[in-house]
């Protein structure tokens, strides 16, 4: 056989192996299911406190026995171990699991209630995750804020008046105005300026600070929760 018959085999076998190569990794690629097509799109993971956030987006690109998805450069910071996540794939009782190169379990969320995941890893604790849409129509803003509230024992009278204007006070503060006839209990921290941190409401005097949790669109309740909770109420 002559040289160029024989590049000429070389080469037609080489392309019959590449086609084979493509059709065995088509094979294995996953057809996403419905449940998978939900997932698609942007979410978020964050700790408990959620002080520590990793935008991720999934997507139905097969990868490694599962799909591909993009995670925040600075993810790896916030939670080391997804430094090493490589594809996402559905699993039993449709958990939604996140793997590393070699196909190893890093995170496996379950659906704790509608669009809100949980999951749990040795040493690291809790895991969270919620879409970036829902996050963001849950995020509190300080217009929302803005008008008049009372401070009140649960079940007793009001115990303080008050305004949370929207006049600046500093950055991302707000006046706040106490009405006359405040509880002494009360008046003796002298509120006078409000922000919000995060997902809470901090109020702020000379005599300290006091920090609300959001209980529903009417209602903030003073945090660390105690048997004797102090409520801020809109009017």
């Amino acid at each position: 056989m002559s040289a160029r018959a024989r590049f000429a085999l070389i080469a037609h076998v080489a392309l019959i192996a590449l086609g084979l190569s493509a059709g065995v990794a088509d094979a294995q690629a996953p057809a996403p299911s419905e449940v998978a097509k939900g997932m698609a799109g942007a979410w978020e993971i964050s700790n408990a406190a959620r002080d520590k956030t990793c935008p991720v987006t999934f997507k139905l690109d097969a990868a490694g026995g599962g799909f591909k998805l993009d995670l925040d450069p600075a993810c790896g910071a916030a939670f080391p171990s997804l430094r090493d996540v490589a594809h996402w794939a559905m699993g039993p009782n449709d958990a939604v699991r996140l793997f590393d190169s070699k196909g190893a379990i890093i995170l496996d969320f379950m659906e704790v209630e509608a669009h809100m995941f949980e999951a749990e890893r040795k040493g690291e604790g809790l895991f969270f995750m919620r879409t970036q849409a829902a996050i963001q129509a849950a995020t509190v803003t300080a217009d929302q804020l803005f008008g008049e509230w009372i401070l009140l024992k649960e079940f007793e009278k009001p115990l303080c008046k008050l305004t949370l204007s929207n006049a600046t006070a500093g950055t991302e503060s707000y006046k706040l105005t106490v009405k006359p006839g405040c509880d002494a209990s009360i008046a003796g921290i002298g509120l006078s300026i409000w922000r919000l941190d995060r997902d809470e409401l901090v109020l702020t005097g000379p005599g300290g600070a006091w920090r609300f949790s959001e209980s529903d669109t009417t209602t903030w309740e003073r945090i660390p929760p105690s048997t004797d909770p102090l409520l801020l109420m809109r009017q």
